[in-house]
C-alpha cells in the first residue's frame, strides 16, 4: 500500500477568546504563515486569513478598534474544512472550482472532525509533486516488468524451438525409418527400441504441452482441483517408484523417511504426484551422480502435513532462486544449457501448492544443496478413522 499523501502543515491554532494582537503579532513574525485557524478543544470553529486580517488590523481606525478584541470577531466562520483521506483528484478539482479563493487564503484539514492542519497552494502543489513522482516510478517499474516479460517470452520461445523440435525429430526420424523399413520389405518386429523410443519423445512433448496449458488454466483461474484422500507415504512410495529408472540412470539413491502414517492428506491427489514428481526431478538434474535424495514426509510442529526434497547438488544463490520462480526461466539459460526443460516446473509447484492453500519454499546454499518444502495447511490433514478404532 503506498504511502498517504500528506496536504497539511501543522500550524498551532489560537482559541477564539485569544486577542487579535497577539495573532497580529505572529503574522508580523513569520511572512510565509498564510493563516492561523481557530479551535475549541481540537475542534476548528474558524480560519485568520492573513490578508484580511492584516487589512483590518493595519488600518489606522481598525488596531485600536480590534487589537484587545477576541480574534472570533475577524475570523472566517466557514472556513474551507477538507479531510486529510480526500481523494487528491477531488480537492484538486475543489479547488480550482468554487473553492478557489481557499487556494490562496488556505483551508483546514481534519480527521474526522479533529483539527490536523492548514493547506495551502504550496502544499497542495507538493503533494501533486509527489504524486507526479510517484507516478514516473511506477510507470518506470511497469516499463521494466514489461521488459522483463518480452524477455522471458524471447527466452521462452529460443527454449521451446530447442525443446520442441529434439523429440519431434526423433519422432518423424524412427518413424520414416521404421517405414521405409517395411517398404523394402524387412521385418520390422526387431525394431522396438526405435518404437520405444517414439513412445517416450512424444510422451516428452506431452508431458512439456501440459505444463503450459496446466499454468495457462492457473493463470486464468479456470483450475479445478478433484479432491480426494491419501495418506502421504502413499503418494511419496507411488512417485518414488516412478522416478527410481531416472535417479538409477545416473546412480542416485531416492531415500526415503515417511513419518505421517496416521493421516491422509485431503487434496487432488494427481497434482500433488505431479509437484513431487517436478520437484524430484529437478533434485536428480542437478545433483551429481552416486549421491542421495532425501524425500521426507511428515507432520510438522503445526501439525501440518509437510513434504521435503533434499538433493546435494550445486545449490542457488538467492537471486538465482527469485528467477527460477519465474516462468519459463531456468538456472542454466540459453540453448547451450545442459538441462532440458521448459522452466515451467518449479512455478507450477507453487502455483500448485497455493491453489491448495499450502506454501512452498526453497532453501539452498551453493556449494551444500538445495531443499524443497511443500507444507499444507492444517485443514487438508485429516486423521485416519482407523486410528480412532485402534485407540478405544
Amino acid at each position: 500500500m503506498s504511502k498517504p499523501y500528506i496536504i497539511s502543515m501543522p500550524i498551532p491554532p489560537v482559541p477564539p477568546h485569544a486577542t487579535c494582537s497577539e495573532v497580529y503579532e505572529r503574522f508580523h513574525a513569520d511572512p510565509d504563515l498564510v493563516a492561523i485557524p481557530v479551535v475549541t478543544g481540537d475542534k476548528p470553529v474558524g480560519l485568520l486569513k492573513r490578508i484580511d486580517f492584516l487589512i483590518r488590523l493595519a488600518d489606522r481606525y481598525g488596531r485600536p478598534l480590534y487589537e484587545k478584541r477576541p480574534v472570533a470577531e475577524l475570523m472566517d466562520a466557514n472556513p474551507l474544512v477538507i479531510e486529510h483521506n480526500v481523494a487528491l483528484d477531488q480537492l484538486n478539482k475543489a479547488l480550482v472550482g468554487e473553492n478557489k479563493d481557499s487556494l490562496q487564503a488556505g483551508f483546514i484539514v481534519v480527521e474526522s472532525g479533529v483539527y490536523l492542519g492548514i493547506g495551502t497552494a504550496y502544499t497542495l502543489l507538493r503533494v501533486n509533486m509527489e504524486r507526479a513522482e510517484r507516478r514516473m516510478k511506477d510507470l518506470e517499474v511497469a516499463r521494466m516488468e514489461a521488459e522483463a516479460a518480452t524477455r522471458a517470452r524471447t527466452q521462452f520461445l529460443a527454449n521451446m524451438s530447442h525443446e520442441l523440435r529434439t523429440p519431434l525429430n526423433a519422432i518423424i526420424g524412427f518413424a520414416e525409418f521404421i517405414m521405409s523399413e517395411d517398404i523394402r520389405g524387412r521385418d520390422i518386429r526387431n525394431h522396438r527400441g526405435y518404437i520405444s523410443d517414439i513412445r517416450d519423445s512424444g510422451a516428452h512433448l506431452l508431458g512439456m504441452i501440459n505444463s503450459i496449458l496446466d499454468l495457462s488454466k492457473l493463470e486464468a483461474s479456470a483450475f479445478v482441483l478433484r479432491e480426494d484422500f491419501e495418506a502421504p507415504r502413499e503418494i511419496t512410495g507411488q512417485v518414488i517408484r516412478m522416478m527410481e529408472g531416472m535417479a538409477k540412470a545416473r546412480g542416485i539413491v531416492l531415500e526415503l523417511k515417511s513419518s505421517a502414517h496416521n493421516y491422509d492428506l485431503h487434496a487432488d491427489i494427481q497434482v500433488i504426484k505431479q509437484v513431487l514428481i517436478n520437484l524430484i526431478s529437478n533434485a536428480i538434474k542437478f545433483s551429481p551422480e552416486d549421491s542421495v535424495i532425501e524425500i521426507r514426509d511428515r507432520l510438522n510442529g503445526d501439525g501440518c502435513i509437510e513434504f521435503q526434497i533434499t538433493d546435494r547438488g550445486p545449490g542457488m544463490t538467492a537471486d538465482v532462486i527469485k528467477r527460477v520462480m519465474q516462468p519459463f526461466v531456468q538456472a542454466d539459460t540459453g540453448l547451450s544449457r545442459r538441462h532440458d526443460g521448459t522452466g515451467l516446473g518449479l512455478p507450477l509447484v507453487k502455483a500448485f501448492v497455493d491453489a491448495h492453500g499450502g506454501s512452498f519454499v526453497l532453501n539452498s546454499k551453493v556449494g551444500e544443496g538445495t531443499a524443497a518444502k511443500v507444507v499444507f495447511p492444517l485443514s487438508r490433514c485429516i486423521e485416519h478413522k482407523s486410528a480412532h478404532y485402534e485407540m478405544i
